[in-house]
């Protein structure tokens, strides 16, 4: 495999490489890009309440556009709005508890929260009550860690702007490298457009900006960030993976279409859930103990 991509770099000399991208889509996500990454970026920054509606608008419409999701197209009627606004508005009580109390705080609510939520669909005998469920500590826990992450002392939004460059550095390196390079597919019973070349290039790009963000960010040992970006890169790609299986499932391309080129909220958070939440167990279980930021 690794011979395979050789070669193919190899060829690109001759190759147009503009021919291999969508140029009309790439101008549609590289202005979406411009609007929301200062927003992101500056929500890290103020922290605080700030920081803490952004996160919840996020998850709260991930939530929504999972609860779409998960139901086949044909099937649309089995998750009513009754439902849909009942999750909803119990993600935002668990939010709440979390940014005005504390994150432990709403993650307990947050158990609490799913098994209410469950059931309620189960009494509707709703075949799709597990899943339906499930989208609380799927957006709930994401946003939750995010959460924790920032409020850690001195150092929470240095974190949480490792975590994002190194998450925006993966989808970059992997839709670049995915294009230009190809080759063998990584998944393709659950995403066909993913290659082994697109991960291994969003590895690469998250070690690189992940490496960096450290230094600029002033972390005590930032040669961890070459160990754990590429770990959360791979942890995204899984994010990735998981909510494409879904996708496939009920038919569709996109989670939504809010976002020009990028298609739904969660299609642009599917991999920072996953990376954020592995970022806040390895920031508990050993980043806090050896003080690498």
């Amino acid at each position: 495999m690794i011979l395979s991509l050789f070669y193919r770099l190899k060829s690109l000399q001759a190759a147009p490489l503009l021919e291999k991208f969508d140029i009309a889509n790439l101008r549609l996500r590289l202005i979406s890009a411009a609007i929301m990454t200062p927003v992101a970026l500056l929500g890290v920054y103020l922290g605080g309440i700030a920081y803490g509606a952004l996160i919840t608008c996020v998850v709260v419409v991930g939530l929504f556009e999972w609860l779409r999701l998960i139901v086949p197209a044909s099937h649309n009627h089995a998750t009513n709005p009754k439902m849909v606004g009942i999750a909803c508005a119990l993600l935002i009580i668990v939010m709440l508890a979390g940014m005005l109390l504390s994150p432990s705080f709403g993650a307990m609510l947050g158990v609490l929260a799913t098994l209410v939520l469950f059931l309620l669909a189960a009494r509707d005998q709703n075949e799709h009550a597990a899943w339906i469920a499930l989208g609380i500590p799927y957006m709930g826990g994401s946003g939750l860690a995010l959460l924790s992450l920032r409020a850690t002392p001195d150092v929470g939004a240095g974190l949480v702007f490792f975590v994002l460059l190194t998450v925006w550095g993966t989808d970059i390196g992997a839709y670049v490298a995915g294009r230009i390079i190809g080759g063998a597919k990584l998944a393709p019973a659950i995403s066909p457009s993913k290659t082994w070349a697109g991960l291994f290039g969003g590895m690469a790009l998250a070690i690189l900006m992940g490496y960096l963000t450290a230094r600029w960010m002033g972390a005590q040992m930032p040669l961890v960030a070459v160990v754990l970006s590429p770990l959360l890169a791979v942890v995204a790609q899984l994010g990735d993976l998981f909510e494409s299986h879904f996708k496939r499932r009920s038919g569709v391309k996109e989670s939504g279409d809010l976002i020009p080129g990028h298609g739904g909220v969660l299609d642009r958070i599917d991999g920072l859930a996953f990376a954020g939440f592995f970022a806040f167990l390895f920031q508990k279980a050993l980043g806090e103990h050896i003080g690498w930021f």
